[in-house]
Order: C-alpha cells, then sequence, then structure tokens
C-alpha cells in the first residue's frame, strides 16, 4: 500500500505561503497544541464559511483563494478552508491532510464534511481540527482526538467533548448534540484524503494525486483507492 507523504516546509511554495500569512505571528510563542488552534482560529475569522458558494474561479491554494475572498468580499465552502488550513499547517512544518467524510448514501447525499487531520509530535497523533466551524474534540480527559478515534467513540456510546467555542461564522453555536452526533456521525462512514498532501494539493485541472479511502469492512465505494485498515490510514507521518 502506497504511503501518505507530506511536503517538507522547506519547499519553495510553501516558504511564500509562510511568509505571506505571517504564520508564525498568528501561531505564536506558545506549544504546538496553541500554534496548531491559533491557526484554526485565525483562518476561521479570516475567511467565512460559505458552504453554499461557488467554487473559487482561481487557483486552488491558500494565497490564491485568500486574495479572491479579500477582493470579492466572498467565503469558501468546507473544502476549500480545509485546504488553505492544510497549507498552512504543512507550511509550519506540521503533517497535514485535509479529510472528505461522507455517509453510507455519499452516491446520493450531496451534504458532506471536509475538515483537517493534523499530526501532533507533542501528542504523537493525530488531532482533528475544523476551521468551518471553529472545532476540535476531545475525550472526556482533554485528550485531542482524530477523525477515526470519534467515530469509534460514537459507535461505542463513550464521552466526546466538543470545544465550548465551537461556532459557525461567531453567529451560531455548535453543540455536541448538533455537530457530533447528528452532522459529523452521519458524515463518517467513508473518509479519504489525498496520498500527497502539498500546495496545491487539488489543483482545478484535477492532477492531483489519487484519493485513499477509508471504508467500514464489507462496504465498497465506487473508488480504485480503498482500504479497511484503520491503523493504514492513521499511520504517522
Amino acid at each position: 500500500m502506497p504511503a501518505f507523504t507530506y511536503q517538507s516546509a522547506t519547499d519553495s511554495n510553501l516558504v511564500r505561503v509562510r511568509r505571506y500569512f505571517n504564520l508564525d505571528s498568528i501561531a505564536g510563542d506558545g506549544d504546538e497544541i496553541s500554534q496548531i488552534k491559533n491557526l484554526m482560529y485565525w483562518l476561521h475569522d479570516a475567511i467565512r464559511h460559505d458552504g453554499g458558494s461557488m467554487w473559487p474561479d482561481c487557483a486552488r491554494n491558500s494565497i490564491a483563494m485568500y486574495e479572491l475572498c479579500k477582493r470579492e468580499g466572498r467565503g469558501l465552502n468546507c473544502r476549500f478552508l480545509a485546504q488553505v488550513l492544510s497549507e498552512m499547517y504543512l507550511a509550519m512544518g506540521f503533517p497535514s491532510r485535509f479529510v472528505t467524510c461522507q455517509s453510507k448514501a455519499y452516491d446520493t447525499d450531496t451534504d458532506c464534511h471536509v475538515i483537517n487531520m493534523v499530526w501532533s509530535r507533542q501528542l504523537g497523533k493525530w488531532i482533528w481540527m475544523d476551521a468551518s466551524f471553529a472545532a476540535y474534540v476531545t475525550d472526556e480527559n482533554g485528550l485531542l482526538l482524530h477523525p477515526g478515534e470519534v467515530r469509534e467513540r460514537l459507535i461505542k456510546g463513550l464521552p466526546l467533548v466538543l470545544n465550548e467555542d465551537a461556532n459557525w461564522n461567531h453567529k451560531t453555536k455548535q453543540t455536541k448534540e448538533g455537530y457530533l452526533e447528528n452532522y459529523m456521525a452521519k458524515n463518517l462512514y467513508m473518509l479519504d484524503a489525498h496520498l500527497e498532501s502539498q500546495f496545491e494539493t487539488e489543483p482545478a485541472d484535477g492532477s492531483g494525486s489519487p484519493r485513499m479511502y477509508l471504508v467500514p469492512e464489507g462496504f465498497w465505494p465506487l473508488s480504485g483507492h480503498t482500504t479497511y485498515d484503520d491503523r493504514y490510514f492513521w499511520q504517522a507521518p
């Protein structure tokens, strides 16, 4: 099975992203977890989530999409917000993937959600970050979780905690019941991410790397790159 790969922060395009957004200032001087959260919160405030917006008519990279939003006074849907955040994380040296979360009825259910998984060296694990709703998820002891862990806890009925300040565009507060037990519970059936995470991971011409799908055993979507193996999908960088 092919390994997931992450572009080095020394790549010239990612260096440009780091300088353009002044990411060191946004991330701050705190520990790694605070930096990861600060980057997510900044993007949540900088570009509003607009699930019904037209796909951006520009290059599909963080700088071009940010400039388009500022020029046109528009927002981005969850997919493109997650792509911007992923490039910001990669530029700061944090391995990141944006993950498409879909329902079992993915072929007829057009409602899906895209979030980020970012690798925390401090915790030695992936964690969930969602710029659309300024959301992250922990267990009852405050340990940050990744999407697979959240899915497993939903299945088993184990405690989940949504951050208190999770919200939609600073207008609608998000709750554990609405965001996790309703919206995301449906959309965590099938997950996928590109095998290569890099600057402009998903170009407008569709030339990005293949997407790998993680599905429950016995379920097979319309894709040739599919796995049932959680350990493979959540492999460390």
